[in-house]
């Protein structure tokens, strides 16, 4: 379907732009990080030779040239006088003469910093000192020096990290393109099969509505075809009619508990009720039924038998099951009613000797609309909603339903509900 196409579409857009915003900020984060700590770890050593420096005597132009063994050899040490001008270089990797003069401390406050050189970066560490050396047969005051330190090294790893993550993530948009179209098919499949269910719904519903209204709309017209006739001469297209609307209007109410149900406006309004009571109410309703077609019902009911629940959907329940025991039991048969409490549950069973239901139809018979071919007939006159709203009170109610069915045997439906309103299990 176009509008899942373009759902699908949107979803792995979705995905793609969340997966590399995620990527892009994790990536920024350790590129960050890493350059963070390469950094403070070139800063640390300045502050602890700065430091040396300050309290310590010159261990430059001294006879012996003693150098600072422990000194990284790419650092360089800049002297500047009170006037800005260089007196000397000292130590580490040689710099070109033309470039020493650019980073001469005017202006500059103490502190670490970091300049670009020529395309080449530096972390430089100015700090002001007052000190006298002896060089080239004179006294130069020393007021600021300098510590350089070339950072090729550290903006090589940088450099190589940021390659890794760019190309990292051009595999992952990749991957993560695959992953959204196999995550929206997979995220897409409950939808698919409960648009596909709505719309075999929405068509049941409609053929549904159309058999009694085509029926009613049917007996109408013969009414005026034959204007001078008796109520009594037309009473058995009177009689279809009310039929067809009782019907209609059993189908409407129905179809409104279902969407109401779906829609979460639905409420099980939870007390303490006797089901054994209910049960019994139930029973005796069905009995004159179950005289007419010669059919025994024998009620098993443990008294008293209380429980949480609604009172008025569990008796509609109860209607629904020895309705649907009722409608496929032939004549001289048999329904029996259980209702007892097992631990912390209250178990109900309707079973019956009626046509059964065959091993095809069973996985289905609480969809709605669903109705076994021996079910379609219209001598057996039936929504196909009843045992979907059964299931709907049963699942409500924290409970479980389950049926056994044997064709040409007949059928069981069990029924286990939490006595105390929540699912014990």
């Amino acid at each position: 379907m176009s509008m899942f196409r373009k759902t699908r579409i949107r979803l792995v857009t979705l995905n793609v732009i969340v997966f590399v915003l995620l990527l892009n900020g994790l990536g920024g984060a350790l590129y960050a990080s890493m350059q963070y700590r390469l950094y403070a770890q070139v800063d640390a050593e300045l502050k602890q030779i700065g430091k040396r420096l300050l309290f310590d005597p010159f261990p430059f132009f001294r006879a012996e040239k003693r150098r600072m063994l422990d000194v990284d050899r790419r650092m360089v040490f800049l002297l500047w006088d009170d006037r800005g001008e260089l007196i000397r270089k000292e130590y580490g990797d040689s710099i070109d003469p033309a470039e020493l003069l650019k980073f001469r401390p005017d202006g500059v406050a103490d502190g670490i910093e970091t300049l670009t050189v020529d395309g080449q970066t530096y972390r430089v560490y100015t700090l002001s000192i007052d000190k006298r050396v002896f060089a080239e047969g004179r006294v130069w005051k020393v007021k600021r020096i300098q510590m350089v330190v070339n950072l090729e090294p550290e903006e090589k790893m940088l450099n190589t990290l940021l390659y890794v993550l760019g190309i990292g993530g051009v595999v992952s948009i990749v991957i993560a393109v695959f992953a959204g179209l196999f995550l929206a098919k997979r995220a897409l499949i409950p939808i698919q099969l409960s648009w596909e269910k709505q719309q075999r719904f929405i068509a049941d519903a409609s053929h549904e509505l159309r058999t009694p209204l085509s029926v009613i709309l049917l007996h109408l017209e013969r009414l005026f075809r034959n204007p001078d006739h008796t109520i009594e001469q037309e009473s058995e297209n009177i009689w279809v009619s009310i039929q067809e609307t009782k019907r209609l209007n059993k189908l409407v109410s129905d179809l409104l508990t279902l969407a109401r149900s779906d829609s979460n406006e639905l409420q099980i309004m939870k007390q303490r009720v006797r089901l054994d009571e209910l049960a019994g109410k139930a029973v005796q309703s069905f009995q004159q039924l179950a005289e007419l077609k010669e059919i025994d019902v024998q009620a098993t009911i443990e008294q008293p038998l209380d429980m949480c629940g609604d009172g008025e959907r569990l008796y509609q329940l109860l209607v629904i099951l020895l309705d649907n025991a009722l409608k496929y039991t032939k004549e001289k048969g048999t329904i029996k009613v259980t209702c007892r409490r097992d631990s912390h549950w209250v178990t109900m069973v309707v079973a019956d000797t009626g046509i059964g239901i065959s091993k095809e139809d069973l996985p289905f018979i609480f969809d709605r609309f669903y109705r076994g071919d021996k079910m379609r007939s219209r001598e057996m006159e039936g929504t196909g909603l009843g045992l979907s709203i059964a299931k709907w009170i049963v699942d409500a109610h924290g409970g479980r339903i389950r049926v056994e069915s044997e064709e040409g045997v007949g059928s069981s439906f069990t029924v286990t509900l939490p006595a105390r309103g929540k699912d014990a299990g």
